[in-house]
């Protein structure tokens, strides 16, 4: 599944042609559950073996699923690559895989091969266990060894199946997009409608799940429930983002910048900031500037609700600030659209605007460009 969200990584695993590669620590949990189910009931209801061969072999199974979920995620990496789409991470967690994009696709047609890369992985896979599996079999080798290419196959099956249902955030959902576009040939309609169908995909998928706990008391109905919550919440997402590059489409960051925002000194506290600084300004971030006046960071001013009244005297705003490094650069003349591409990719954080001689001319918030959005939307004519 590719994604524009973020979900962030707690374990490096390492890296694949400079893609990090990680797990969520939420891994564990569906680890830990698999292997037990594989180990406990679902080989021991069908195979003759001892306790510790299940658990050998549900080992093996699950340590190869996730290495399956990891191929289609790399696979969506390659191919948005070959298209010019950067890749910022590859991360395994509780639902699956995400390969989080650092942009998006410039045509139909890559948008489709990007999406459609990772069920074509899967479908590979379903291939290559089943004919090992057929191996096995023609060798006479039965029972947990051929168990376990058995089980995978049919995983990945079920894998790919459900990742094709044309509802946005699943590859599907993508591949339902890249054929609106070309239909329609307007992107941002495209996803919106995409994003209403994984809407309301999710709404079901929760209500089944629902269904499936109190009406006939069987507790694995939380496990769609709570897939169909994170894709509601995912398709949203993407509605929602989708709408405001609609609102910021022909404008430059110049227009909506706050031009000239205020540079403190990053050994400034918080106290200080509050009381001698904010009253003079009517923004949403403050540039931070180091002991030499180069340019450290960015703090948005939210992040001082998280420090303590009686800790404001002595926390540094540079201890609160986001890196420079890390935070998107742009220039005035450059369009919106691309700018707000680098912002989602950053996780939203706000971007600094330099001038020509790379001074710092403005900052770009994500209020910032709601408030554009929302004046878009005011205008006659709006949306």
């Amino acid at each position: 599944m590719t994604q524009d969200g973020s979900v962030r990584q707690s374990i490096r695993l390492g890296s694949y042609r400079g893609v990090p590669i990680g797990v969520h620590w939420s891994v564990a949990l569906i680890f830990g559950l698999l292997t037990w189910e594989l180990a406990e009931i679902v080989f021991p209801g069908a195979y003759t073996g001892s306790r510790a061969t299940y658990w050998v072999a549900a080992l093996v199974a699950a340590l190869l699923f996730f290495a399956s979920l990891l191929a289609h995620e790399i696979s969506h990496a390659v191919v948005a690559r070959r298209h010019g789409v950067s890749v910022r991470s590859i991360t395994l967690w509780l639902f699956g895989g995400v390969a989080q994009l650092g942009g998006e696709a410039l045509s139909p047609g890559a948008d489709f091969r990007i999406a459609a890369a990772g069920p074509g992985t899967s479908l590979l896979l379903v291939a290559a266990f089943a004919g090992v599996q057929g191996l096995f079999g023609a060798a006479g080798v039965h029972g947990l060894v051929e168990a376990v290419p058995s089980w995978l196959w049919k995983i990945n099956l079920l894998l790919a199946a459900f990742n094709l249902i044309p509802a946005a955030p699943l590859d599907g959902g993508r591949i339902l997009r890249a054929g609106l576009w070309l239909r329609s040939h307007d992107r941002i309609k495209a996803t919106v409608v995409a994003a209403r169908v994984g809407r309301a995909f999710g709404i079901a998928l929760v209500a089944l799940g629902v269904v499936i706990v109190f009406r006939y008391d069987d507790v694995y109905g939380w496990w769609p429930a709570f897939l169909g919550w994170f894709l509601f919440v995912a398709a949203r997402g993407e509605e929602m983002a989708a709408v405001a590059r609609r609102g910021l489409q022909g404008l430059r960051v110049a227009d909506v910048m706050t031009a000239q925002p205020p540079a403190i000194a990053s050994s400034t506290s918080v106290a200080d900031l509050v009381h001698r600084h904010l009253p003079w300004f009517r923004t949403d971030a403050v540039a931070v500037v180091g002991p030499t006046g180069w340019l450290e960071g960015i703090l948005p001013l939210d992040r001082i609700r998280a420090v303590h009244p009686l800790s404001h005297a002595d926390t540094p705003i540079g201890s609160l600030a986001i890196p420079i490094a890390a935070v998107p650069v742009a220039r005035p003349d450059e369009p919106v659209d691309a700018l707000l591409q680098r912002m989602a990719a950053a996780g939203g954080v706000p971007a600094v605007v330099l001038d020509a001689d790379n001074r710092l001319a403005g900052i770009v918030t994500p209020a910032n460009l709601d408030r554009q959005v929302h004046l878009s939307a005011s205008r006659p004519g709006g949306h």
